[in-house]
């Protein structure tokens, strides 16, 4: 699956709330829909759609804005903007989860975020971003991965079909908090996991970009470069907004930011 273009103007855009810098206050925010075409969906799919970093609050009902994201994707599939939600795959980035009175150090359950877009779409993979949880105990987490329809990522593959996906969750950090790794331990997990071949490898935390001046780590940039240039793989992150949606490393490997924003990936129509 090779990613042809993401267009820069987006069919619509989600309105929410989440706290400003400093955490003095509310700000409102939109988070924006994207479509991109590619070049072939397996397995049939209408769509691929992956997201990432909602971290904010819907101002009607004040739940988590990733319920909000669902329903505005349920009226544009209605309003036939995108494909049927029941034929379309989900990948979920990490950080879920957001509070109204605090940004940093906010931890929170994003289960039923999952629960709910599995509800609705074939099917729902990603990773954990280091602002979720998923329970207090790792029995919560085992019995989360059961769910049919869920794939939850963290240095597996998923092999679902013609697609295999593989996830490292978290971020680079001390290994004494949630969802952190050393930064060695990290990139041996992608090391391995790109040795199995997936399609798609996503990650909460992704590469920096300098030639662009967008922020990540180098670390990750430079494992992902040492892919052969022939291998196929698609990178998926989150965790640092940039300001364009998509990169090509200098090998061809494609890499999708999808913090604060929507994409909508379709086959690419027969001319």
């Amino acid at each position: 699956m090779y990613i042809l273009e993401i267009s820069h103007k987006p069919i619509h855009q989600v309105r929410y709330l989440t706290v400003a810098s400093g955490g003095v206050c509310l700000v409102e925010k939109y988070i924006p829909i994207l479509i991109g075409e590619v070049d072939v969906l397996p397995n049939h799919l209408d769509a691929i759609i992956v997201t990432s970093d909602l971290q904010g609050i819907d101002p009607k009902n004040q739940q988590l804005v990733g319920h909000l994201v669902l329903e505005e994707l349920e009226n544009l599939a209605l309003q036939q903007k995108i494909p049927s939600l029941k034929n379309t795959g989900v990948i979920l980035a990490g950080d879920l989860y957001a509070e109204t009175n605090k940004r940093s150090g906010v931890v929170g359950d994003v289960r039923e975020v999952w629960h709910a877009f599995r509800r609705q779409f074939r099917w729902v993979a990603g990773v954990a971003g280091n602002h979720d949880s998923f329970g207090t105990a790792e029995e919560d987490i085992q019995l989360f991965k059961q769910t049919k329809g869920i794939y939850y990522l963290d240095g597996e593959i998923a092999k679902n079909g013609e697609l295999n996906i593989a996830g490292v969750s978290g971020i680079i950090g001390r290994p004494s908090k949630p969802f952190r790794r050393r930064e060695n331990d990290f990139i041996h997990e992608i090391r391995e996991l790109v040795k199995q071949a997936p399609d798609i490898l996503v990650l909460h935390e992704g590469p920096d970009y300098p030639r662009h001046n967008l922020l990540g780590k180098s670390s990750i940039r430079l494992e992902l470069e040492e892919i052969n240039k022939n291998t196929k793989l698609l990178v998926i992150c989150g965790h640092s907004y940039w300001k364009i949606p998509m990169i090509v490393l200098k090998n061809g490997i494609q890499v999708v930011k999808s913090d604060s924003r929507v994409i909508v990936l379709v086959q690419k129509k027969s001319p």
